[in-house]
């Protein structure tokens, strides 16, 4: 057994000798606010509620909530059907939404290792290397960053040219169950690259619960939409499709 995995061990028998052991951890983030203008500018409208666009995400939240708590699933997976159908800002705008709920632990996870955007999308600086986390090189607590009470961003500005080695690791799989034991949250959104341009979301399906697939409005072919659904219907639940780009937000 390792030094680090002893030291790791030794911290964990103390977090559980405290009341709360997973809020001590969310404490000791390093917290931020984020920049509400900037968010604007990125179309993150959930942050507050005064775009009534708000109300949409709001509702697929709900949504969300009630069949995750019905079958007793926490991680969940955003990803578009081809690159630039706004899975990103799916994923960005759903976290916000669930974090106004402060009793609800959210944390989001940016998994684009070749084009990493989530840290720009919502006005990071220095975001951390998710790379680095993933590989048990660093504690939940000293890698994420907390925005608000609720909400822990696991973010990256670092590409990742072996991604898919990385994510079928057993240490990413150990490293996630170990989040979840340490943190405790709630809801665990992952923002995923396209499922027919990268075979990264295949890989990473067996970490999650369940998936919303994006469609870009105007731009996603039917067949192409099919395509998606059958490779994700293979591999795990599809929680719903969300038609982005377009007047009607969901389908």
């Amino acid at each position: 057994m390792s030094d680090k995995h002893l030291q790791r061990t030794s911290r964990n028998e103390v977090y559980m000798s405290l009341g709360d052991e997973a809020q001590v951890l969310w404490d000791e983030m390093h917290e931020i606010t984020l920049d509400e203008a900037h968010l604007r500018r990125n179309r993150i409208v959930t942050a507050q509620k005064t775009d009534p666009v708000h109300k949409r995400f709001d509702m697929l939240r709900t949504r969300l909530l009630l069949a995750m708590r019905e079958h007793g699933w926490s991680r969940i997976a955003v990803t578009g059907v081809t690159e630039g159908c706004g899975a990103s800002f799916v994923a960005a705008n759903l976290a916000l939404s669930v974090a106004r709920m402060e009793s609800v632990r959210t944390i989001l996870f940016d998994m684009h290792f070749t084009k990493p955007s989530l840290a720009k999308l919502l006005g990071v600086e220095n975001p951390g290397r998710l790379s680095d986390y993933l590989a048990g090189h660093i504690a939940p607590e000293e890698y994420m960053i907390r925005a608000g009470q609720s909400l822990a961003l696991g973010l990256n500005d670092t590409k990742v040219f072996h991604s898919s080695e990385l994510i079928q690791q057993m240490m990413t799989t150990d490293v996630l169950s170990e989040m979840q034991d340490l943190l405790s949250p709630d809801m665990v959104i992952f923002d995923l690259p396209s499922v027919l341009d990268s075979d990264d979301v295949l890989g990473f399906l067996p970490n999650v619960d369940g998936v919303l697939l994006v469609v870009g409005g105007g731009q996603s072919l039917p067949e192409e939409v099919q395509r998606a659904e059958q490779a994700l219907g293979d591999k795990t639940q599809l929680l719903g499709v969300v038609l982005n780009k377009a007047e009607s937000l969901f389908s």
